[in-house]
């Protein structure tokens, strides 16, 4: 009686751990909560793509363009790939879902990603992606932010104090914010993209106009909602540090920008 029992108890024992390490694969995307409910596939243009592995995370930056005649909020579909092209998993999931920066993305209008994960998160060090989908939804036409020629100018540092300025310490770019439609811009938001001189993008943020923490880099004549055709110079500066480091070494190439307006 004794030995069926222990037969009996080490068989449970053998299938609990058989059941955890064979526990399935979660089948919702990591950050699945991140997409609406309502959201449905669609397709766009995804380009101008970079990914890279620096200081321990997995970095991937990119655009999506909206060739539909319809505004779109987007959202994306990533699957993690090891060196050989093959998936790899992020915190047990097959795949994650990515924002871009824009709420409204009009017809023919662009907006960017930027993204990283601790290459701990992985079942192995990841070395390019794919996109699986394309998920968005359809917010109501709103007003079309544009900016005229951007100009970028150097800014250029002493390496030692005394001497003259050779190191390059950051960008100085200045453009003009317009608003062309009949529409007041309530929020305007600017998505600042920075090139490194290789050709390749290296980094997207979102500059909040309204929050006086940019005050030191964003400078503009006039602050607040933009009135209906409305044009409002401004300046800005992309130092070199906190930029990514492969960034910094490689030199900034040039800077662009996709203004919109947020959907608060």
């Amino acid at each position: 009686m004794i030995k069926v029992r222990f037969l009996l108890l080490f068989t449970l024992l053998f299938i609990f751990q058989n059941c955890e390490e064979k526990a399935p694969t979660p089948t919702k995307p990591l950050q699945a909560e991140l997409l609406p409910a309502n959201a449905k596939p669609i397709d766009i243009i995804v380009r101008t793509t970079n990914s890279w592995v620096e200081q321990g995370r997995f970095y991937l930056v990119g655009i999506c363009s909206n060739p539909t005649a319809e505004w779109q909020k987007i959202w994306l579909e990533m699957v993690p790939l090891n060196a050989a092209g093959k998936p790899v998993t992020i915190s047990k999931h097959t795949s994650v879902i990515i924002s871009t920066f824009s709420d409204a993305v009009p017809p023919t209008g662009r907006t960017s990603f930027y993204a990283s994960w601790p290459i701990s998160d992985f079942s192995e060090t990841p070395t390019s992606y794919k996109i699986k989908a394309e998920m968005a939804i359809q917010p109501a036409p709103g007003p079309i932010l544009v900016t005229t020629v951007l100009n970028g100018m150097k800014m250029l540092t002493p390496t030692v104090p005394g001497q003259a300025a050779v190191a390059e310490g950051a960008w100085f770019v200045s453009s003009s914010l317009s608003n062309p439609l009949p529409l007041v811009a309530q929020h305007p938001r600017l998505e600042v993209l920075v090139y490194g001189k290789d050709g390749l993008l290296w980094l997207s943020t979102v500059l909040n106009t309204e929050d006086p923490a940019f005050k030191p880099i964003y400078q503009t004549e006039k602050e607040g909602p933009m009135q209906p055709g409305e044009e409002r110079p401004f300046s800005l500066q992309v130092y070199y540090q906190g930029l990514p480091q492969t960034l910094r070494e490689k030199g900034i190439g040039r800077v662009d920008i996709f203004p919109f307006e947020a959907r608060l």
